[in-house]
């Protein structure tokens, strides 16, 4: 009796063997294409004499390489048909996502993603090419990893016993992200990474639970002021100009002098959901996870206040389950909202200028009210937040077909003339504004350039995706000679974190307990450098928070920007 050989290539059948080779050849350009910075990796490793971490990662992508090949020559078909289908989508999106960022898929970016997952059709009409691209290189990949091809003997049986072997990378990268409190993905297989990252995202999103918030301890003296926080949707402070009579946002600018502005002023975060919850749940700069998860929320300080409750959702049009919350909203926060106005009669051209009848409707009503409005503002695709009759400046993306820095420029600023410039114009028009304190920001704002996400990235992102304008208008005049005299040395470094204490300010509680919480305020700097926050601040995977620096004096305006001029008069 014969003994087989063991070898993979030495084979009876000289085809077979050259089919297993061409396999395995495929199989190495296949992996090869589809991650980047393993040599990158590997030399900032030996280079800072980091052994300890070098090993393990060789390991890791030894063990990966061969799971991949234990795979796709799996003897039985339905297993390796779930082994590659899991291999061939986890490559897809771990390039396709590179290749739309430009950076790596890290578990903070699936968290991110996930909370924004009503946003996936407006997102696809952006990064629909790269979605594309991927979803190709996906089929290409389960085509080339499950196309079978038969093996015997020993070999046939040992490659049956080994179907487990795909799961010890997808665990190990898994277990490593998750001591490292989310860190530590880098270069690590995409054949197995994307897996490993959306098996943890998803078992701590399911037990993290909904936080605790403490119920309002202050004793608050009763509100007169109306409140009302405006934040608008990725508009950035740059692209605002209060000069009088200039050609971009004239109409805002005739209003400068209702305005104490702050701006250009850092954003608490470069993703709506993360910015709005720091803003919603009042989180301090002194401790952000502990506050922005244990706080009582702006509603609950607005109750206790005497305050009637409204939020308005200008951004609700594209979400088709109406039981959808955004921006990390539980029902229990809904809870405490007297009226609850979620947009979607109107198209996204239309919704903030419902939004301005909103709040001027709410304002009309007897008693104090606190609104919190998210505007759509210049939410992407550009040219869907405008009238095409409004359209100003030419070629946008939409009329030329093409995605570059110049047609961003003409889309973006077409949208900022509609929803920010007009809608300015109307809203001062049509709200009574003599009993109100109204502060304006943007939750983000957006990087241009059409290499890379607008917003939202979570690894050495861009410092224009957290440029973001920051004003306030009161009828209040002592108010406004105080907000007046700290904007002169706040200019600049006022930041989204010194909104919601000068709020409950507003509200009437009482600065001594205002401070044991937060440190600083609109009128009150506590000198820290300017910085914004990106991925998770809740402490999913750690209390650690990221934190990226931007000099908010620098000149971060793009060339084209400064050339393109309104072609035609827009109409509101």
């Amino acid at each position: 009796m014969t003994t087989p050989d063991r070898s993979l290539l030495k084979t009876a059948d000289p085809r077979r063997r050259w089919l297993i080779a061409a396999k395995l050849v495929l199989i190495a350009a296949f992996v090869v294409m589809t991650n980047t910075g393993f040599g990158e990796r590997i030399g900032l490793l030996l280079e800072n004499g980091r052994f300890s971490t070098l090993l393990p990662y060789v390991a890791i992508w030894g063990v990966a390489v061969l799971a991949i090949i234990v795979a796709a020559f799996q003897p039985n078909l339905w297993v390796r048909l779930f082994w590659t289908v899991l291999m061939a989508l986890s490559s897809a999106t771990a390039w396709g996502y590179h290749r739309a960022s430009q950076s790596e898929f890290t578990v903070f970016d699936i968290v991110s993603l996930w909370n924004a997952r009503h946003e996936a059709g407006r997102a696809a009409e952006v990064y629909g090419a790269h979605m594309v691209l991927a979803s190709v290189l996906a089929l290409s990949g389960l085509l080339l990893l499950a196309t079978p091809v038969q093996l015997t003997g020993r070999l046939r049986t040992w490659l049956g016993r080994m179907f487990w072997l795909p799961a010890l990378p997808v665990v190990a990268i898994a277990a490593i992200v998750f001591i490292k409190g989310g860190s530590g993905s880098q270069a690590m297989p995409s054949q197995f990474t994307p897996v490993a990252l959306g098996s943890l995202a998803g078992a701590k999103i399911a037990t993290q639970g909904v936080p605790v918030r403490g119920a309002v301890t202050w004793v608050p003296k009763p509100g007169q002021q109306n409140i009302v926080m405006l934040i608008d949707e990725s508009i950035r402070a740059d692209y605002l100009d209060l000069t009088p009579g200039n050609p971009h946002t004239p109409k805002l600018a005739a209003l400068a002098d209702r305005f104490v502005n702050f701006g250009p002023a850092v954003s608490g975060g470069n993703c709506s959901n993360y910015a709005n919850a720091i803003l919603r749940f009042g989180a301090s700069r002194k401790d952000v996870p502990g506050t922005i998860n244990t706080n009582p929320t702006l509603w609950q300080f607005a109750r206790k206040a005497g305050y009637r409750t409204v939020f308005i959702d200008a951004q609700a049009g594209g979400i088709t389950n109406p039981g959808v919350l955004q921006n990390f909203m539980s029902m229990a926060e809904k809870g405490d909202i007297d009226a609850f106005h979620a947009i979607r009669d109107v198209g996204s051209d239309q919704a903030d200028m419902r939004l301005a009848e909103i709040i001027a409707a709410e304002l009309a009503k007897p008693g104090p009210v606190f609104i919190y409005a998210n505007k759509n503002g210049a939410h992407f695709p550009y040219d869907h937040a405008y009238p095409a009759s409004a359209g100003q400046y030419h070629p946008t993306v939409t009329e030329s077909g093409q995605n570059t820095v110049e047609t961003r420029i003409a889309s973006y600023r077409n949208a900022i003339n509609w929803s920010v410039d007009q809608f300015m114009e109307k809203l001062f028009a049509s709200a009574d504004l003599s009993k109100t304190t109204l502060v304006y920001t943007s939750d983000h704002a957006q990087k241009l350039d059409p290499h890379g996400l607008t917003h939202c990235q979570v690894d050495n992102p861009d410092p224009r995706t957290a440029l973001v304008p920051l004003m306030v208008a009161t009828s209040d005049e002592a108010l406004r000679a105080t907000l007046e005299q700290a904007a002169t040395t706040l200019r600049g470094k006022a930041s989204h974190f010194q909104i919601a204490p000068s709020v409950l300010g507003w509200m009437g509680y009482a600065p001594s307990d205002i401070a044991t919480v937060y440190d600083e305020s609109l009128t009150r700097d506590a000198g820290r450098d300017t910085a914004f926050t990106s991925g998770d601040v809740f402490g999913l995977f750690s209390g650690e928070v990221r934190w990226n620096p931007i000099d908010t004096t620098q000149d971060y305006l793009e060339a084209p920007a400064r050339k393109l001029m309104p072609t035609a008069a827009g109409g509101a």
